[in-house]
C-alpha cells in the first residue's frame, strides 16, 4: 500500500511531524539518553528500527548540540539540540500513520521541557 495516510479522505504518503522544545532537564545532554529515547519512541509510536541511532555532539559556540537519526522501516526520526539553550528540534516523518499526541507525551516523559509545539504537515 504505497499511499496509507488518509488526510481528508485522501490517500496520502505520510505524516511529518515537527516539534519544537524548549528549555528541557539534563537529559537533553546526554548522548546514551537521547539514544535511549529514540529507541522507546520508536516502540512508542509502533515502529520498526532500521539499524542503530547514530547520535553525535558537534558544533561550535552557541551552537553545540546534539544530531541523532533513527531510521525506521517507514522513514526516520531526526533530533537535533542545542546545549546552551537546552532547546531540541524532532522531526519525525513515517509513510505509516503514527500519534502526534504520543510523539508529544514521550518527549514530555524523558525531556521536561517548560514548552512543547508541533506542527503537523500531510505528505500527499
Amino acid at each position: 500500500m504505497y499511499k496509507r495516510i488518509m488526510h481528508e479522505g485522501k490517500a496520502c504518503y505520510g505524516k511529518h511531524v515537527l516539534v519544537h522544545m524548549e528549555r528541557c532537564n539534563e537529559n537533553i545532554l546526554s548522548i546514551e539518553v537521547v539514544k535511549d529515547f529514540i529507541m522507546k519512541l520508536v516502540k512508542d509510536i509502533d515502529m520498526v528500527a532500521f539499524g542503530e541511532c547514530h547520535c553525535y555532539r558537534f558544533g561550535d559556540g552557541e551552537e553545540i548540540g546534539l544530531s541523532a537519526v533513527q531510521l525506521i522501516y517507514t522513514s526516520s526520526i531526526t533530533l537535533h539540540t542545542n546545549d546552551l539553550h537546552r532547546e531540541g528540534y524532532l522531526d519525525v516523518f513515517s509513510c505509516k500513520d503514527f500519534s502526534e499526541e504520543q510523539v508529544k507525551q514521550s518527549i514530555i516523559d524523558v525531556f521536561g521541557p517548560e514548552n512543547v509545539q508541533y506542527q503537523v504537515i500531510i505528505r500527499e
